[in-house]
């Protein structure tokens, strides 16, 4: 658990990093302004829409072909048109890291920004609980959890905290342990060096199943794989499939240990200067994007999973030992986090 230096010290350290992210940020926008580093469009076109409307820069971190671009992102811009706003995405981490986009949405030199529990928790602990270690049995407590009063109430004290706006959550989907041997228990786990996010929550989890987290961007992680500098990493299949880290690992373990979501963010000044049947618009759009995410992501999780059963590429070991991880998580994870009770609570609700 952090205690009140670190988290003095922690939230010193990201003003640090204020200036010199929105000066990044201002570059990054002259620069698509050039044409150099532009938004992918649904129409796979630059630019926004007509010249009155109003065009929201949104940043994340996943390719193009992932569902969260082609799927979600897509479906905004579709629901949206006529609406007077367009949304210029820039996937692949164009605008930087998770991390990094979120402060910009923080400090308002971004509109839009998709960052996961985790990262919203390093402003606002609470926010990071949907990120622990199983949590959740299936997709739909999850969706019941993040549309219920309970985290209602700790999204609107995050914003009234931080000016951080959550717009809408979307599946990620389930995340599984990729690895070169097989991974039965967290005796297995032992030794292992597994790149999670950077972002303390994974630390966390990682330790709790026995393994040691090396923190990294996504970006980096084939690489990193198929030099060895790595033994193991974490992702949901849409997202091992997108990045081909299946090429550079010889399993998939299905731990199954985070079903998890994503947020759509915004700074709470700019959402509350749009005009009310824009918000409308919106929120709407958001709420028909989240669910043709799930829609895809659980689709191709599907798909994807009986293609590598049939020996495409890497080894699914489904021989994995869940409720051992699971009872590990319970009995561990409340302690090492601020969040704990409300980590309990959110399971004794299932």
């Amino acid at each position: 658990m952090l205690d009140s230096k670190q988290s003095v010290s922690r939230r010193g350290r990201r003003m640090a990093k204020v200036l010199t992210l929105s000066v990044a940020a201002a570059a990054t926008t002259m620069l698509a302004g050039c044409g150099v580093g532009g938004p992918v469009q649904a129409d796979g076109t630059g630019g926004a829409g007509g010249n009155s409307d109003r065009a929201l820069r949104l940043a994340h971190v996943y390719e193009a072909g992932h569902p969260v671009e082609k799927c979600g992102i897509a479906t905004l811009k579709e629901e949206l048109e006529g609406s007077g706003i367009t949304v210029e995405s820039y996937p692949a981490a164009q605008l930087g890291s998770e991390a990094e986009s979120l402060e910009q949405v923080a400090t308002g030199g971004l509109d839009m920004a998709i960052a996961g529990p985790s990262f919203l928790g390093v402003w606002h602990e609470p926010a990071a609980v949907l990120d622990g270690a199983y949590l959740f049995d299936d997709v739909d407590h999850f969706v019941e959890t993040i549309e219920g009063p309970v985290m209602e109430q700790v999204y609107n004290d995050m914003k009234e905290e931080t000016g951080i706006k959550v717009l809408s959550g979307w599946y990620y989907g389930t995340r599984h342990v990729t690895s070169n041997k097989e991974i039965h228990g967290p005796e297995d786990m032992q030794g292992v060096k597994i790149r999670t996010p950077d972002a303390p929550l994974y630390l966390t989890n990682t330790k709790i199943m026995g393994g040691t987290a090396t923190p990294m961007a996504l970006d980096e992680v084939y690489l990193a794989l198929q030099q060895g500098v790595i033994d193991a990493q974490e992702n949901p299949i849409p997202t091992i499939a997108s990045a081909k880290l299946n090429e550079v690992q010889d399993y998939i373990n299905l731990t199954g240990h985070m079903i998890q979501g994503i947020n759509i963010v915004t700074g709470s000044a700019l959402y509350d200067s749009l005009p009310e049947d824009q918000r409308a618009a919106l929120d709407s759009a958001m709420d028909v994007a989240s669910d043709k995410v799930r829609e895809c992501v659980e689709t191709e999780e599907k798909e994807t999973l009986e293609k590598w059963k049939k020996g495409d590429g890497i080894k699914v070991n489904e021989d994995v030992d869940r409720e051992v991880f699971a009872e590990r998580s319970r009995q561990m994870l409340p302690s090492e986090v601020s969040w704990g009770e409300l980590y309990k609570q959110i399971q004794d609700a299932k």
